[in-house]
């Protein structure tokens, strides 16, 4: 099928991004996905059926930030957008899992401090803490700190050795990176109104 693309995050720690769900650094330029399902039998080719295999994004960046968390320490979390393509696994309006995956950009914003997230699915908030085990920062909790001494720098470090641009998502939207890399008009209000919404909050 034609690219898609999606919202993600990752761990960034040490100039690298570490997925958070499983033992995997992300690499500059394209990735090809291999099926890290533990205590079981492998998929032939991933994504693979009835399993959770490929590189996992979603649709909106709200969905995208009621997975993650504004942690004091490293690893932080890091938004980005990333471009699938090959065999891609479409989960409704959740959103993919695909064969091969690229990283378009990454965002200096840390918008899930902000105390509320519109247009975030509660259902989220609920798959938050069946896998993680406490609340999302999608509901009312404790706020986090303006961004911590040294993240910045570690993300100019890790754009660069991804090759891909470093913004904020107002920036993004406003001057139009968001477009030119095809996200979605209702996507880019989305984003933007975020970006403002973390803005008050901070």
């Amino acid at each position: 099928m034609e690219p898609v693309l999606g919202w993600r995050i990752w761990n960034l720690r040490g100039g690298r991004l570490e997925s958070w769900a499983v033992d995997y650094c992300w690499e500059p330029g394209e990735n090809l996905a291999t099926c890290l399902a533990p205590h079981r039998r492998a998929c032939r080719s991933s994504p693979g059926l009835h399993c959770q295999c490929g590189f996992w994004a979603v649709w909106t960046p709200g969905q995208c930030l009621a997975r993650a968390c504004a942690a004091a320490e490293p690893p932080w979390h890091v938004m980005g957008l990333v471009v699938g393509w090959g065999t891609v696994a479409l989960h409704g309006r959740e959103g993919f899992r695909a064969e091969r995956a690229a990283l378009r950009c990454l965002f200096t914003d840390r918008p899930w401090s902000a105390a509320a997230l519109p247009g975030t699915p509660s259902r989220l908030a609920g798959w938050w803490r069946r896998t993680i085990g406490r609340s999302s920062p999608a509901e009312p909790a404790e706020r986090a700190t303006p961004r911590e001494v040294g993240h910045l720098d570690e993300l100019e470090a890790v754009a660069a050795h991804y090759a891909v641009p470093l913004t904020s998502l107002h920036a993004a939207a406003g001057l139009g990176l968001l477009s030119e890399l095809g996200v979605p008009e209702a996507q880019i209000e989305e984003a933007a109104r975020l970006a403002t919404g973390a803005a008050a909050e901070g």
